[in-house]
């Protein structure tokens, strides 16, 4: 199992609109698709970094999810930072492989 994640450090002048954004268009949509095997939008608490920083994470039986979430859902993500928070919005990818889970 690999965990996909995106990391989105977030101007607090957009920060109401972009989790309004996910939270009731973007993963709702994505939870109809049935990609993955669940997706979780979290706020992380203890960022180091200035606004709000936010976890997208998505748990993926193998990298051919995520590869077509990246051709099509990922693309939506980049649209929107284009055409509504350019320079508010910046985001990061990781993947993890789950070792050991309990």
């Amino acid at each position: 199992m690999i965990l996909y994640n995106i990391t989105f450090l977030v101007n607090e002048d957009i920060d109401a609109e972009f989790t309004a954004w996910i939270r009731y268009d973007f993963l709702p949509k994505l939870a109809n698709e049935s990609i993955f095997k669940g997706q979780s939008f979290l706020k992380v608490l203890d960022s180091p970094n200035e606004g709000e920083t936010y976890s997208l994470q998505m748990m993926s039986a193998s990298e051919k999810e995520i590869d077509l979430f990246k051709t099509g859902f990922f693309n939506r993500i980049q649209e929107k930072i284009e055409q509504h928070w350019k320079n508010q919005l910046y985001l990061f990818e990781s993947r993890m492989e789950y070792i050991a889970f309990y």
